[in-house]
């Protein structure tokens, strides 16, 4: 299944980026589009979502408590921009035969057609689903249970059932209460807490070796009112059998009206030897919040296994598709 999904990340990127995660970890590591990661710098959006449309299963149009009132700089309603991406997206989406979902999370509510642009006017008939917090891994079940036209609630085979379904319910519970302590990713334990990637381990001791870094390994990338500056500023690797570990220490600072979450989907993947490898753990550091204030930095350690030697050029590509150059760029790519 190929799951279109949409959203105003200046209002729900963290939810975004959990579902994101979730719906990958349920059904491959390539089952979700997003423009932010998916569409490159000069390419014809309009083309490019339409693509995608054509080929995806279903449209999740990911609904926080902020969608509908977001503003441009001069005050005007995005959503009444002709121009505005999420209008686009689900203009085109409701135009098509594909199947369009609202998703709704942080207490958010359906808009009301009257409230919408008259191509969106349909969104408001749809019936709408609901992720809380407190049963996220069951909402997202029952989710992808309603697009495949399976039971709202799966049958029970045995007398054990109440039971287990009781303990997944309780330890859902805690899973959300890490998630938001600690973040996707980074929760205590191997992959933390509702997510599909592992917290990482320090890259100290014997064996790992210094990546010489460019001048200024640093990108922006811009969101609704502001910009994110994403920097590298330290990397290290080691052999780690006929693989390498590479560990990279970066910061994200939100240069925004809002905060912005810091996690594992801001990185896409990790170009060594010209191949692209994505992440395989993602940690806060010191303790650090995934959730970033307007005008701070957040700090993570993000960690790849990689089959290339990781020397000569690397770079590190983030979310938006642009690249920091972690070493400099005279450097020539390894062989691999």
């Amino acid at each position: 299944m190929r799951i279109f999904l949409s959203y105003r990340r200046g209002d729900a990127g963290g939810y975004a980026g959990r579902l994101s995660d979730a719906l990958q970890q349920r059904l491959g590591p390539k089952s979700v589009f997003q423009d932010v990661t998916a569409i490159g710098p000069g390419q014809d959006f309009a083309a490019a979502i339409d693509h995608a449309l054509r080929d995806c299963d279903a449209v999740l149009a990911v609904i926080g408590a902020g969608w509908l009132g977001a503003s441009t700089p001069q005050g005007s309603r995005r959503l009444l921009e002709t121009g505005d991406y999420v209008r686009l997206e689900l203009s085109r989406a409701l135009q098509s035969n594909v199947r369009v979902v609202p998703v709704l999370v942080g207490r958010a509510v359906l808009p009301d057609a009257a409230d919408l642009p008259t191509e969106l006017q349909a969104l408001a008939q749809r019936q709408a689903v609901v992720l809380h917090d407190e049963t996220w891994h069951q909402d997202v079940d029952g989710l992808l249970r309603s697009l495949r036209g399976e039971p709202a609630v799966p049958r029970r085979r045995s007398r054990r059932g109440p039971v287990i379904a009781a303990v997944a319910v309780a330890l859902a519970g805690v899973g959300a209460a890490a998630w938001w302590l600690w973040g996707p990713g980074s929760g205590p334990g191997p992959g933390g807490s509702g997510s599909t990637i592992a917290a990482c381990g320090p890259a100290s001791g014997a064996g790992w070796s210094t990546i010489a870094l460019n001048a200024n390994p640093a990108a922006h990338e811009q969101t609704d009112g502001g910009s994110l500056v994403f920097t590298v500023k330290a990397a290290r690797w080691r052999p780690d059998g006929p693989k390498w570990r590479v560990m990279l220490t970066t910061t994200m600072a939100a240069d925004t009206p809002a905060s912005e979450y810091h996690y594992a989907s801001r990185y896409k993947y990790l170009v060594v030897g010209q191949h692209a490898f994505t992440a395989v753990c993602f940690s806060p550091r010191d303790g650090d919040a995934q959730l970033v204030d307007s005008s701070t930095v957040g700090n993570a350690t993000i960690g790849f296994d990689v089959s290339c030697k990781p020397v000569g050029y690397v770079g590190l590509v983030i979310e938006s598709g642009k690249r920091i150059s972690v070493t400099p760029d005279s450097l020539t790519p390894g062989r691999c």
